[in-house]
């Protein structure tokens, strides 16, 4: 079920030297728990759900891929600028 509230969509790019490898994936499920929105990665037609490590995982993400973030919900916003900030990080 669909959070209220508004849709945001946008592009990131994995910067870290080991790609988004289980640690960076710890901290997005952390970062996105607090968080009022349901927030998605995809890369080309996989989508996961990023507050899950395994699934965030299977997007086999190294450094350089361009990922996609979907976040619906009452603080998109803010999940959408705390993914960017994780996979945009150079370490």
């Amino acid at each position: 079920m669909a959070a209220k509230g508004k849709r945001i969509e946008a592009e990131v790019e994995v910067k870290g030297p080991l790609g988004l490898h289980a640690r960076p994936a710890a901290r997005l499920a952390q970062a996105l728990k607090s968080l009022r929105a349901e927030v998605y990665l995809s890369r080309g037609n996989h989508r996961v759900n990023a507050r899950s490590i395994l699934d965030v995982l299977t997007l086999v993400a190294s450094t350089g891929t361009r990922l996609r973030v979907i976040a619906e919900g009452e603080e998109a916003e803010e999940a959408v600028k705390t993914l960017k900030e994780i996979l945009e990080a150079e370490g």
